[in-house]
């Protein structure tokens, strides 16, 4: 076999040669015309190189979360059904089928029992437990002496009282995907982690750092995904830093977007699905929660996931991890042109809007004065506006689609 001499043997092309070309196949039409932008007006494209790389870069790993056993993230089975027989039998199915966490996103309990019904069978010194940040299972839990020996993330809001629980739990999560579903857009969700991150360390000092995770919304973007999840690891790094954390880790527990659901023709949400959970693991995600396909914003809810859509959602991601391998690498877009270069542009467009966050007093006043909602509504209004095709309803509508099934 003859050697290649990668330095002699190819031409050395620039990117005069390529824009050339590009402009050759246009015939006529302004080249601008393959330059895109995000909704945070970040460019994209049309070609990335060594010269968009920024300068200082540095890979951006998974820590590795508690009782993976060789896996590289987590796959969640989520408890949100109202009915506790069925959120039962679901989540066995789910840990049976090959998922490795229990996240309970359903509200509405009652007493201590409710919750322990739900786990019944659920070897939960073997499963990390993960509430979802607004549930009311977070206060039963905390009176659960059978968890003791659990990794438990809590979902407690981290601008409130630190609760009394094992040092090994994660009490606190900084929601920052429901700024995503009020509206926001990817640098919203970014500066709203990470004003909420500086004031928790100012009430709670460095060593809340060991009890926090974030919650970061997928959206059908995969690479937009992939960037927003990095730019979170190098924005925490940048607070913690600046607090006297030398060399800070941070659980990010990643959920498909509900704001991006469809009941008109439901079937193409599982290609939304997949898109979002193909970024969170490219991305470096360590909990992942993909939605059942059937689930939808409750506005237009068509009603309770069925054990097929949960089946679904639970294999989607078996089959990046098991069959496609996707975890194998550390940090996949470390050195990619394109990623690195985004994640550096958001990020900085993140920060500078956390800036303006601080500037006008921090976190809360923002949240209650009415500027948190102006800045989502206008983010909505402007995505309105833009009127990006959406599959299965503007884009290939289908007259003749079967519904799938739902519980009632």
């Amino acid at each position: 076999m003859t050697e290649l001499q990668l330095q002699t043997e190819f031409p050395d092309y620039h990117r005069d040669d390529w824009q050339a070309l590009a402009e050759g196949g246009l015939r006529g039409a302004e080249f601008d015309t393959l330059i895109s932008q995000t909704e945070d007006i970040l460019t994209r494209g049309p070609l990335f190189d060594a010269g968009n790389r920024p300068v200082d870069h540095a890979s951006l790993p998974r820590r590795g979360a508690p009782l993976l056993e060789g896996r590289p993230w987590h796959i969640c089975a989520a408890i949100s059904d109202a009915d506790l027989a069925f959120a039962n039998e679901q989540v066995l199915a789910d840990l049976k089928g090959g998922a490795s966490a229990v996240r309970i996103t359903r509200s509405g309990f009652t007493r201590r029992a409710e919750v322990r019904r739900v786990l019944e069978g659920v070897h939960l010194d073997l499963v990390p437990l993960i509430i979802a940040p607004g549930s009311d299972a977070a206060e039963f839990v905390l009176q659960m002496d059978e968890l003791t020996n659990t990794p438990v993330t809590l979902g407690l809001d981290p601008l409130g009282e630190q609760p009394d629980c094992p040092n090994e739990w994660r009490a606190f999560t900084a929601n920052a995907a429901a700024i995503h579903e009020a509206g926001g857009t990817d640098r919203l969700e970014l500066a709203g982690f990470a004003a909420t991150m500086a004031e928790t360390f100012r009430r709670h000092g460095p060593s809340v750092h060991a009890h926090m995770s974030v919650l970061l919304s997928l959206g059908t973007d995969a690479h937009l995904n992939i960037v927003k999840i990095r730019a979170a690891r190098r924005i925490y790094t940048s607070i913690a830093n600046a607090f006297g954390i030398e060399d800070p880790s941070l659980p990010v527990h990643a959920i498909s977007s509900l704001r991006m659901m469809q009941n008109e023709d439901a079937w193409t949400n599982l290609l939304r699905t997949m898109s979002a959970g193909f970024g969170a693991v490219a991305g470096g995600a360590d909990y992942v929660t993909l939605r059942p396909f059937t689930d939808t914003p409750s506005e237009r809810r068509l009603g309770n996931a069925t054990p097929f859509g949960y089946r679904v959602a639970r294999n989607q991601q078996l089959l990046m991890m098991e069959e496609s391998h996707l975890g194998q690498v550390q940090d996949a877009a470390y050195g990619s042109y394109f990623h690195e270069r985004l994640t550096e542009d958001l990020a900085q467009a993140a920060w500078a809007k956390f800036q303006q966050i601080e500037g006008d007093g921090g976190i809360e006043p923002y949240l209650m004065s009415g500027a948190f909602k102006a800045d989502c509504d206008n983010a909505a209004k402007a995505r309105d506006n833009r009127s990006d095709p959406i599959l299965g309803v503007t884009l290939h509508p289908s007259s003749d689609m079967t519904p799938p099934e739902v519980r009632k």
